[in-house]
């Protein structure tokens, strides 16, 4: 989801042919794909989001702090080879709550602060379903807008927050999924599985211009080509994603 960048870091996606995207000698792609560097402790900041990047090779994620035991534990790097990371809800010193890329959707879990690196960016995302538009936040400015196409009736996009898991690169980028495009830690309510994957939303460029603005997708986010190009040069891994009614 190849004609790679000169110092480009990639994973072959074996599903789908795609690549994933995980590093750049430019500032602004190592940017788009990593949280900053932060110390354990990040200061609080209501147009900031926290993101706890692994530092191990498995995180065990515990009921509660006072769990004796982790009821899961998750691989780093993910099952399509990129780099794990949570989005922080809570954050306790020794503990964090963090929202999780697994099913159900919503699903949150306490994680070890000792396993993960902060860091903290100003991004977020709106996805108005009705209005079909999203848009995308730095801080207070708006940094991009535009028309989306959407799920169909019988593929809903999900509502609810998600983060911006993983940036892939199609083999075709005239291909149905554009250039690029970003998987996030939701997933499809009707799909268990789509095309060799766990049915997870994404947020991708099209090869349908005219479908854009529209209901059409099997739950995934369809954005311009231009639009989807834009967001690689800054949009870091753990952006919030809110998608609305």
């Amino acid at each position: 989801m190849v004609g790679v960048l000169a110092a480009l870091i990639v994973v072959l996606l074996a599903s789908s042919g795609a690549v994933l995207v995980t590093g750049a000698a430019d500032e602004d792609r190592t940017a788009a794909t990593t949280p900053s560097a932060a110390p354990a402790q990040v200061r609080a900041d209501p147009l900031k989001s926290v993101v706890a990047a692994a530092v191990v090779s498995s995180v065990g994620v515990y009921e509660s702090p006072e769990a004796p035991r982790p009821t899961r534990s998750i691989a780093n790097p993910n099952e399509n080879g990129a780099p794990l990371v949570f989005l922080v809800q809570e954050n306790k010193g020794e503990w964090l709550r963090v929202l999780l890329p697994v099913r159900p959707n919503g699903s949150t879990g306490w994680i070890r602060s000792r396993d993960v690196r902060l860091g903290q960016h100003s991004f977020r995302i709106v996805v108005e379903l009705s209005a079909h538009r999203i848009t995308v936040m730095e801080g207070a400015n708006v940094f991009l807008s535009e028309p989306v196409g959407v799920g169909k009736n019988n593929t809903p996009t999900p509502g609810g927050l998600y983060y911006v898991k993983e940036l892939l690169r199609p083999p075709d980028p005239n291909g149905t999924y554009g250039p690029f495009a970003y998987g996030l830690s939701g997933f499809s309510n009707q799909l268990t599985s789509f095309a060799g994957g766990q049915g997870v939303i994404g947020i991708h460029g099209t090869n349908d211009p005219a479908s854009v603005g529209k209901d059409v997708s099997s739950g995934c986010i369809r954005m311009s080509n231009s639009g989807i190009t834009r967001l690689t040069t800054r949009l870091p891994l753990g952006t919030p994603v809110e998608i609305r009614p």
